[in-house]
């Protein structure tokens, strides 16, 4: 765990997302459309801890960026897809970015694609590269002040159900905030569906979890739903 992380060690968690990291990575060398690649986020910063999700910045050939965008395209890692979603909304105009719940071992991880094309890609300067065909520079901004930079693009339409998977997916990144205390529990949690409990306790935001993964059991996402109550239970496990 990264020395300057106060959120309690969750080896299992950890070991599950370095084993998909390294397989869904293996190949991108190995593609020629795929100029280069790097971590991004906590992950390519060394702000990471057990619980953080992966962020990927992949740089393709201007061509085929909407071929590498398209949700699944990317999916190299172990386990299975569960929901995937277009999430260009999250980058300037002219990227692409897709992103997804993968279960692995019975648990899930939340994983960011962010799909660029070569002539405008730079690595962030928090990010930590994998390989690099052609030499590309370096910002000066991070990664996040990037994205933050400029137009956006415009949201693909989703369907409710589609909505409502991807408020399934993020009940387990409510659960993330859960144990490492953050003050941004509750409002994810309320945006998720639950109660306005900005006072809560963490055993009380858990249950509130609980009761929501009660309610999709309508769209025929079992398996979705039973990665969140096993992850719901590793991070009443690890409080207790």
């Amino acid at each position: 765990m990264n020395a300057r992380s106060s959120a309690p060690p969750a080896p299992r968690l950890a070991g599950i997302r370095s084993r998909w990291l390294g397989a869904a990575t293996a190949g991108l060398p190995g593609d020629s459309n795929v100029v280069g690649a790097a971590l991004v986020g906590s992950l390519g910063a060394g702000r990471w801890d057990d619980w953080s999700d992966i962020d990927l910045l992949v740089v393709v050939d201007d061509a085929r960026i909407d071929d590498y965008a398209a949700p699944g395209r990317l999916a190299r890692g172990l386990g299975n897809a569960t929901v995937v979603v277009d999430a260009r909304q999250n980058g300037p105009r002219g990227t692409r970015a897709v992103s997804g719940q993968y279960l692995v071992d019975g648990l899930p991880l939340w994983v960011d694609w962010h799909v660029h094309p070569v002539s405008r890609a730079s690595w962030p300067a928090d990010s930590t590269v994998i390989f690099d065909r052609r030499g590309l520079g370096r910002l000066t901004a991070t990664f996040s002040e990037y994205l933050n930079a400029g137009e956006r693009e415009e949201a693909t339409p989703k369907s409710p159900d589609e909505h409502r998977a991807l408020r399934l997916a993020l009940v387990p990144i409510a659960g993330k905030l859960i144990a490492r205390r953050s003050p941004e529990t509750a409002r994810l949690i309320e945006f998720i569906g639950g109660p306005h409990a900005p006072d809560g306790a963490w055993k009380d935001h858990l249950a509130a979890l609980r009761r929501l993964l009660g309610g999709f059991a309508a769209l025929d996402l079992p398996d979705s739903v039973a990665a969140g109550h096993a992850y719901l239970d590793l991070v009443e496990k690890t409080l207790d």
